[in-house]
């Protein structure tokens, strides 16, 4: 397979047609002056049949009809256009005038929430602000509740850390970023997702499988890229406060302002804190830490249309703080006869990035980018008398030529990446350190025959200091029997370094001995690269269900490992080692969803995932701990006719996980083999009111509605310095019903 791959990319890069097509885009000018897409636009040659519809951004590809010149564009709610294309126009940008009175008739473009990319080559999920507002969302580990392609779980039962999973392999093996710069690696990898507030989120773009080169070499099992608000186009005042019924309360303020017709500016800001001490299961540990987070970005956006270039950049900083364990005053706590097992965790952090661009005027479809981000990590935990420290710095470059072949159907994008990465990590008088040097060259050949068929292939070739040359071939493609009918295939390898703190922060709360059986001293803690290819494939179909669109999707994705590093919790239930694979390590993964509107704007989503996953330990291989092989989902969103109420609703099913083994404990110690099944219940009412240029929101949401709670999710709470504490074995909620309120104002 991997020798196939190799001469498909070749294949495909070499590759030329005559076939030819005019590509453009069909937008409006509004009232701020923005160029926006219209999307859906009907484009057609006059006295033909032969016609295009834009997708949601307003592009369009057409093919070529010989001797017709004359092409006929037509929009809901905007004049018709007639225009000619000359021969040597590949690329067009057509402007339609609105024929809407405003104060006469109000225009709504309606979405669910999520949006699916049926024209790109890559299946992407587009989870927009109206996505983001039907869940309590503070922050972005906390944005998927609503969504059936993630999991979002508890690391642990002290610290009240979050961790996604993704075709059945934990979050550390999707490629996150932020506005397509890396973003969770290194010391971000346990607590990052809690540091992207939830308002400061404008879109998340989820997609499965390997992602671009463009974007690294690190994604295995998928890309989620999340878009911060934009200093052009975000609200100039958005505010929104919450709190629940632990006292947790945030409060969130961005500002945008125009310095002048070419420069922007925008202040986002999150403060929040967690005050209370709450044991609800007894068992003497506190079920959520205290802390509080400050946190901070100023963007700017420099555009200057008239001479091609743009530019955004700023700076950030955060202080997060958790303190977390036994407190004084919990039940079955005595501080007479031994210490309190205390969890302290503190994170700061800073960065400064830049990312610019030029588009060609001379010559469409061209432009160069670079992005440059440079960040410092501080990170230090206390888990009893465990000490952990780690310190990175981290520099990053990647630079973006893109152009085309002959006509615009064939597209070029090629360009340099280099990171710096210093990380300095301690345990207790151990430290380790790793210096990571990376230089790398991509390619990407995209080839695009309008709405039929798309096709991405590309490849990386980068130098590591470490791990010498290594090559990442990706390749996409897509083919539309019919408009409604897309299927999708994609193929490649990807490669990380393991960063076994961080990665498994959640085994620092145990009483486990680390191993770490590296063979090679060169290498960062002595262990191999982690390896993959994976490969998928994806078919969804449209159709209309009582003339509503509904939409089914079936997605089946294997990733493979050729090298990866093993974190065995059940060869010693007092020890955690790590080595390197030797023999098979594997995730497979079925997804079943089906999407309708049975009346108007009522929409219902359904998914069902099954999951395969599967390493060979010491002993034998075994079914990957903690994750669930069968999950169900449905959710549940109306809007009433005036738009000012809004009712979301989810029920998640969580089928069984294995336990790691606990058989040689005592026997108050032991633990089942496998977790019961259960379902969780959340949802959210929203009032909206709007006025002329500002809106309110209030809501009103509950988690875990059923107050379904794990019983004894500490091991051996009873003795937290004894050698059988373990607090890592956390499968379900951990805290039961949890009500929340907010409130968010904005102004246009």
């Amino acid at each position: 397979m991997k020798s196939t791959m190799y001469w498909l990319l070749l294949l495909c890069i070499s590759s030329n047609t005559a076939f030819s097509q005019v590509r453009g885009k069909v937008a409006e000018i509004n009232d701020k002056g923005d160029t926006l897409g219209i999307p859906g636009a009907i484009l057609s040659w006059k006295s033909s049949t032969l016609s295009a519809v834009t997708d949601t951004e307003g592009l369009f590809s057409i093919p070529v009809e010989p001797g017709n010149t004359s092409l006929l564009v037509s929009a809901m709610s905007f004049d018709k256009k007639e225009i000619t294309v000359k021969e040597n126009d590949v690329f067009v940008l057509i402007l339609l005038k609105s024929n809407v009175t405003l104060n006469e008739v109000e225009v709504v473009h309606y979405t669910t929430g999520t949006e699916i990319s049926y024209l790109k080559p890559i299946k992407t999920e587009i989870l927009n602000e109206r996505s983001l507002m039907k869940a309590a969302c503070c922050n972005l580990s906390e944005s998927f509740e609503t969504n059936p392609s993630i999991d979002v779980n508890f690391t642990d039962a002290v610290t009240g850390t979050k961790q996604i999973q993704m075709l059945g392999l934990s979050g550390q093996y999707a490629q996150i970023t932020k506005e397509n710069m890396p973003y969770m690696r290194g010391l971000a990898n346990n607590y990052g997702l809690s540091f992207i507030p939830g308002t400061w989120i404008q879109s998340i773009q989820l997609s499965k499988g390997v992602g671009s080169v463009i974007n690294g070499y690190e994604s295995f099992t998928g890309q989620i890229n999340t878009e911060l608000q934009n200093p052009d186009k975000s609200d100039r005042l958005h505010f929104n406060t919450y709190v629940n019924e632990n006292a947790r309360n945030e409060y969130n303020l961005n500002l945008r302002q125009k310095l002048n017709p070419s420069l922007s500016t925008a202040l986002l800001s999150h403060i929040s804190f967690n005050p209370f001490v709450q044991d609800l299961n007894n068992d003497g540990f506190a079920d959520i830490p205290t802390g509080k987070q400050y946190n901070f970005m100023n963007k700017y956006s420099l555009q200057l249309p008239e001479t091609g270039f743009e530019a955004q950049f700023g700076g950030s900083y955060l202080k997060d703080s958790r303190n977390g364990g036994q407190f004084e005053g919990l039940q079955g706590v005595n501080t007479d006869s031994m210490p309190l097992y205390k969890i302290y965790i503190e994170n700061e952090k800073w960065e400064v990035f830049s990312k610019t661009g030029y588009i060609f005027k001379k010559r469409p479809a061209t432009s160069m980018g670079l992005q440059l981000s440079y960040l410092e990590h501080k990170q230090s935990g206390q888990y009893g008398n465990r000490m952990y420290t780690g310190k990175e710095n981290t520099f990053y470059a990647n630079g973006i030529f893109e152009t085309y072949l002959g006509s615009t159907i064939n597209n070029i994008r090629s360009g340099f990446s280099y990171m710096d990465d210093l990380v300095n990590e301690g345990l207790d008088s151990n430290r380790y350190n790793r210096h990571e040097k990376v230089a790398g060259w991509f390619g990407e050949f995209a080839h695009n025959r309008g709405e039929k068929f798309n096709l991405v292939a590309g490849l990386r070739v980068d130098y590591h200091n470490y791990y010498g040359v290594f090559f990442t071939p990706r390749l996409h493609m897509r083919y539309a029997f019919t408009p409604n009918s897309i299927f999708r295939i994609s193929a490649g390898r990807a490669l990380r370094t393991a960063s076994l703190f961080t990665d498994n922060a959640s085994l620092l709360a145990t009483s486990r001995l680390w191993k770490i059986e590296g063979t090679n001293i060169s290498l960062p803690y002595g262990l191999n690269p982690e390896i993959a290819w994976n490969y998928g494939m994806n078919f969804t179909q449209r159709f209309k269900i009582n003339y509503r669109e509904a939409y089914i999707t079936l997605d089946v994705y294997r990733t493979d490992f050729s090298q990866q590093v093993i974190v065995d919790v059940d060869q010693n239930t007092q020890e955690v080692h790590f080595y390197n694979l030797n023999g098979p390590s594997y995730s497979n993964t079925m997804q079943f969803e089906f999407n309708f509107e049975p009346r108007k704007r009522l929409n219902i989503k359904t998914a069902y995932r099954f999951v395969d996953t599967r390493s060979k330990f010491s002993n034998d291989v075994l079914q990957k701990s903690l994750v669930a092989k069968h999950r169900a989902f449905i959710n549940f969103s109306y809007e009433t006719r005036r738009k000012n109420w809004l009712f979301d609703f989810t029920t998640q099913y969580n089928g069984s996980k294995r336990l790691p083994t606990t058989e040689s404990n005592p026997t108050e110690y032991n633990r089942e083999n496998f977790s019961p099944e259960f379902f969780n219940l959340l949802g959210q009412i929203t009032y909206l009111k709007k006025f002329e240029k500002q809106e309110l929101h209030l809501y009103l949401g509950v988690e875990n509605l059923l107050n379904y709670k794990q019983n004894n999710p500490i091991v051996a709470a009873d003795k937290p310095f004894g050698k059988y504490f373990d607090a890592s074995m956390v499968w379900g909620p951990i805290y039961g019903r949890m009500l929340y309120a907010g409130l968010r104002f904005k102004i246009k």
